[in-house]
């Protein structure tokens, strides 16, 4: 019986391949929505810009957390094939 805890092969290369859209895409949206609050109260592009810069850093943010999870995880993999004597002779 098949492992259905664990994502599939292509589940776990589609959200890979996901980041630059969501860099690109999260400061896109907060920067209309930023957009549309330096229309509403009349001001200059600040919250263009700080929202935009929000927006990116949020997601720059959450594409580093998770690389660190899965690199930590394939780490844990990789100990638990070699065996704790393995890793301590590299």
């Amino acid at each position: 019986m098949p492992d259905t805890t664990r994502p599939t092969k292509l589940t776990e290369t589609l959200l890979q391949s996901t980041g630059g859209y969501e860099l690109v895409l999260s400061a896109l949206i907060m920067g209309f929505l930023g957009y549309g609050v330096d229309r509403w109260l009349n001001t200059t592009p600040f919250f263009v810009l700080a929202l935009s810069a929000f927006g990116f850093l949020g997601a720059a943010f959450s594409l580093y957390y998770r690389f660190k999870q899965q690199l930590e995880l394939l780490a844990n993999e990789r100990q638990l094939v070699d065996g704790p004597n393995e890793r301590q002779q590299r």
